[in-house]
This record gives C-alpha cells, sequence and structure tokens, in this order.
C-alpha cells in the first residue's frame, strides 16, 4: 500500500503541476490587450496641435479637411483651400507592432508628393518612462524627415533612442506599417469592388483589395485586378492622367485591360477605349513582361484621333506593371527593412551569450565557487542590468503576453524572458531569479552573513505576513491589469531603476532602498517584495508540489474574475 502511495506521489504531483501551469498561461491570455482606443476612435480627426509642423508651415493659419479621404489622410489646407500637406495616423496599421507593454500611435506628416516631413508621438501604451525619453529625443525623429512612402532603403540603420530602444523601435516600426504598402493615389483614391469587376469575374464572392486576388466559392484563385492608379498617377495625356484596371488570369497572364477613370478629353478617351486592337498590343503578357515592355520600341503608334491620350495610357501600364513588379521583388514594408527581420545589438547577442554561459556553469557546478560566483553576480548587475536593461519585471509580462514578445526587436530581452518563464516549469529550478536578475544579483553580492553586525532576522509572524506581501501585489496588479489594461506597473517594482539613463528618481530610491534592506535583512526584496519572484515560485516544481495551495484557488478566483470581467464592466 505504502508503495502504491509512493507512486502515486509524482504522478499527483505532475498533475498539478500542469494545471498550475495553464493557470498561469490562461491567466495571462486573460489580460485585456492595453489598445490605447476603441476601434472607431482610430478614425477621428487629428488636433492640429498635436502636429510637429517644420518651419515652412509653422505660423501659418491652416486647417485639416474633417473628411478623411480614401487613403486614410486628412488635408492640411492653407486660407486659399489649397492642399499644403496629407496627415495620417498610424493605427490601425500599427496596432501589431509591440514596444515594451503596447501600441504605439503617431501623427505623420507628408507633402503632397507624400515626402514624410515629420512624425509625432500622439499616444503610448509603454511606461511613462520609456514615452518620455522618445519624446525629448529631437535627433530620433529628424531621421523620418528624409523617408519617401514605402521607407527608406533597406540598408540605412534605424537608430533608437537609448533606454528606451524597444519604445522608439515600435515607433519606427510603426511608421513603416503605415507607410510601407503600395502608395496612396490622391488623383484615383476609388478603391475597386467586387460590383465593379463582376462581369469580368461572374463566379467571383469574395475580393482582396490589398492584392486583387479575387476567389470562387470554394476560395480558389480565379484571378486578380491590378489598379493602375496607386502605381502611375503622373503621366498625362491632353488634360490629365488615366487609371486603367488590368485583369490577370491564375497563370498571370493579362486577359483584359480597361480604362476606370480618366482627367483627359471624353472623345479621345472613348476612341482608346473601343479600339480592341490597341488593347491587344498588351494582353497575353505576363506583369513582368509588360515591366519591361517599350512601347516605342514596339512600334506602337496610338490609336488615330487619340494619339497623346493612347500613348499616355500605353505609357501608363508600362509604369504601373513596373511599379508593382519592384514591390513583388522588394516589398518596401516593414517586412523587407531592417526592423522586419531580427534586430541584432551587441548587447542582445551579449545577452544571449550569458545566458548560454549561465546554463554551462549551473551543469558544471561552477556556482558553488565562492570566487566565481562573486564574479558571475557583477557581470550580471553590469551587463544585463545597467547595459542591457534586460530584466523581466510585472510591467514588461502583461503587456508581451496580452500583445505577443517583441522578439524581432529585442531578441535579447525576448531571450531572457523566456527563460525566466520556462525555466521553473521545465527545470524544477528559477534560473532567472537565482542566476540572471541584476536585482537579485545585487542583494546577493551585500547579503550579510548569520555572523556580520549587519544581520537581522525577522520574527517568525512577521516573516510569514511579509511572505504574504508578494502575492497581495501580483493580485492588486492582475486586478487593475484587467480592469484598466494601460496600467503602468513600471513603478511597482524597483526593475525601471536598471535603465537609469531615463529612470525617474522614484524607481532610483525605490531600488536603493530594496537594496538597503537587503544589507541588512538578507534577499529581503527577493523573500518579502517581489511579485515577478513570486510567480516564478508558483511556476517551479517543489517537494510539495502535489497538494494544493492557497495561491491555487487564489489564481483560479482571478481568472474567473478575468473572465467575468467584460460583463462587469
Amino acid at each position: 500500500m505504502v508503495t502504491k502511495l509512493k507512486h502515486r506521489r509524482p504522478l499527483r504531483a505532475q498533475a498539478i503541476h500542469v494545471i498550475r501551469t495553464c493557470l498561469v498561461i490562461s491567466l495571462l491570455l486573460a489580460i485585456p490587450k492595453p489598445a490605447l482606443r476603441i476601434q472607431e476612435q482610430v478614425s477621428e480627426t487629428p488636433n492640429i496641435p498635436a502636429i510637429d509642423f517644420p518651419a515652412d508651415l509653422a505660423g501659418r493659419k491652416l486647417h485639416l479637411d474633417p473628411q478623411v479621404g480614401a487613403s486614410g489622410m486628412w488635408r492640411l489646407m492653407d486660407e486659399s483651400q489649397t492642399t499644403v500637406a496629407l496627415v495620417a495616423r498610424t493605427l490601425p496599421a500599427a496596432n501589431n507592432v509591440i514596444g515594451y507593454r503596447g501600441p504605439t500611435e503617431s501623427l505623420l506628416l507628408f507633402d503632397p508628393a507624400l515626402n514624410l516631413l515629420s512624425v509625432t508621438l500622439l499616444e503610448s501604451a509603454d511606461t511613462q518612462e520609456h514615452v518620455a525619453a522618445v519624446k525629448a529625443d529631437r535627433t530620433f525623429f529628424k531621421q523620418f524627415e528624409t523617408w519617401m512612402w514605402g521607407g527608406p532603403p533597406a540598408s540605412i540603420q534605424i537608430d533608437a533612442v537609448s533606454g528606451a530602444t524597444l519604445t522608439s523601435l515600435a515607433l519606427a516600426e510603426g511608421v513603416l506599417k503605415r507607410i510601407g504598402g503600395d502608395r496612396p493615389s490622391l488623383v484615383f483614391n476609388r478603391p475597386i469592388t467586387l460590383p465593379e469587376i463582376e462581369n469580368w469575374f461572374p463566379q467571383g464572392i469574395e475580393f482582396d483589395s490589398s492584392s486583387g486576388a479575387v476567389r470562387d466559392a470554394n476560395g480558389t484563385l480565379i484571378g486578380t485586378v491590378l489598379r493602375t492608379g496607386p502605381l502611375s498617377d503622373d503621366l498625362s495625356g491632353y488634360q490629365g492622367p488615366t487609371e486603367m484596371l488590368i485583369k490577370t488570369e491564375p497563370a498571370g497572364k493579362v486577359e483584359a485591360i480597361r480604362i476606370r477613370t480618366s482627367f483627359d478629353n471624353e472623345p479621345y478617351v472613348d476612341y482608346v477605349r473601343t479600339e480592341a486592337g490597341f488593347w491587344a498590343i498588351f494582353e497575353d503578357k505576363t506583369i513582368a513582361e509588360l515591366s519591361d515592355f517599350d512601347p516605342q520600341a514596339a512600334g506602337v503608334e496610338g490609336v488615330s484621333g487619340a494619339t497623346m491620350t493612347s500613348l499616355t495610357v500605353a505609357d501608363t501600364i508600362v509604369a504601373a506593371t513596373k511599379q508593382a513588379q519592384r514591390h513583388v521583388a522588394s516589398p518596401k514594408n516593414a517586412e523587407a527593412t531592417l526592423l522586419g527581420s531580427i534586430r541584432w545589438t551587441l548587447t542582445d547577442i551579449i545577452t544571449i551569450a550569458t545566458l548560454i554561459c549561465a546554463a554551462i556553469l549551473k551543469y558544471s557546478g561552477a556556482y558553488r565557487r565562492r570566487a566565481f560566483r562573486r564574479i558571475w553576480l557583477i557581470w550580471v548587475t553590469l551587463v544585463v542590468g545597467f547595459w542591457a536593461g534586460n530584466l523581466v519585471s510585472l510591467a514588461l509580462i502583461p503587456g508581451w503576453s496580452a500583445e505577443g514578445i517583441a522578439w524581432r526587436l529585442a531578441p535579447g530581452l525576448a531571450a531572457i524572458s523566456c527563460v525566466a518563464m520556462l525555466g521553473p516549469p521545465l527545470t524544477k529550478g528559477n534560473p532567472y531569479c537565482n542566476h540572471l536578475c541584476p536585482h537579485g544579483a545585487i542583494q546577493q553580492l551585500v547579503r550579510p552573513t548569520t555572523k556580520s553586525m549587519r544581520y537581522r532576522k525577522l520574527r517568525p509572524r512577521l516573516g510569514r505576513l511579509m511572505r504574504r506581501l508578494p502575492g497581495i501585489t501580483l493580485c492588486g496588479a492582475y486586478t487593475g491589469l484587467v480592469l484598466l489594461p494601460t496600467l503602468d506597473l513600471a513603478s511597482w517594482e524597483p526593475f525601471h531603476a536598471y535603465l537609469f539613463r531615463i529612470a525617474s528618481w522614484s524607481s532610483l530610491a525605490f531600488a536603493f532602498a530594496t537594496i538597503a534592506i537587503s544589507a541588512v535583512l538578507p534577499m529581503g526584496y527577493c523573500r518579502y517584495g517581489c511579485p515577478t519572484g513570486r510567480v516564478l515560485d508558483y511556476l517551479k516544481r517543489t517537494a510539495t508540489s502535489d497538494r494544493l495551495q492557497v495561491a491555487d484557488f487564489v489564481a483560479a478566483s482571478l481568472l474567473i474574475f478575468a473572465l467575468l470581467s467584460p460583463h462587469l464592466r
């Protein structure tokens, strides 16, 4: 009987531990996203005072047209109703670009040719210190003033704000997201609708306006439509440019082309529209072949009676397909830039190298050597803490769990966060708190021995009460996040002090106070104050993992509260 109980106990412990881990994952996933505004408010007209105007526009009497254009931009006009600039928001296009805690919204100011004039940080879900540091760095915003629609060349290094790397890089990637798609046409700004092309695709029931793909009821691609307006709208005939629709079959060959809209004289446009022989020149070619097509070398003479209009149409088709090919070959969007791939820096490389070394040293037993242990703690404090600032915190975990891990912008911080969260349930230890946390490392360095005159010990009853403080803090923080997802938790812990370039005096004072306490009360903050450490300890397998704890019932209650909270609001 005793033997059976011994066999059952490990299985019971494993089952409870799996449930406990799933409970934590569910709690993190149940945290609402820290959205800046509801979707309907994203399109509200920006306030002119919020826009950062260049010198030639500053001081002039300007007003925004409250009617947003089809390209999602507002026209900025002077007293004579002339459009002098265009204004756009980065949301909702950049809703999935996550910084330290959540998305960041910016206002973009373009000239009429869609060259970027300025970027203004409007609102951010990141911590106040990060946002303030970015706003104060004029050099950071200056680099956007040379960008054209589509973003800078991929070879250009985007400089971040020291101490606020994630927030500033997320802002930059948000700008790239907004300006990285097809160039909107201010002349031809009416998007294609499925009824407009139903005579080309009678079986089509689904149309993707971004790619031009048309699909049938089975989801099968039956063709695509290319609109030349956003790709080429600056070639004029007698009176203005002309926009075409180009129909291609699934194999890629052009089946038909027709004029959609034109600013040219209607008799000439109609001559071109009805001349089947003219359109036959361009049909049965692929978009790639049309992009290399030379109308003059091919002897295209135009339509009789509408020579200039027809030749302009031919040049527009070539120019538009050329732009389309460039977008396919090297799309100038966030996915094709440096920010679209993993952004490696020296701090990220050294942080990940430190993680690898930590694993090697643990299994080699090197930590048991006192002198080496002190060298390691100093390294973690200086490199992981003060240099890289890669600390796991309450401000970081909820934001990334709700929005996704910013592994492309901060691979080092993402790696150390994964080790911190996965280490306890998988290794039966707490590698982050024991070997990688800079604040814990300092506490170990100043820790008094039992024979030291600095050594103090709490009374047993007071010690038991104090050990509940991290859990109480966790409950308060989680409840606050559920009710107010944009709640800034950076000030709830001392870890923000390691970003000393942007840290507030209160963060620095908090950190120094916890270290001073730990200099007399061994590991005082880790044992009696750290909510992040409490989460990691809760995930760790121990000898008592087979027993239900008060924390299990508290966690389950918080999950129920989070699931019911939308109905309670």
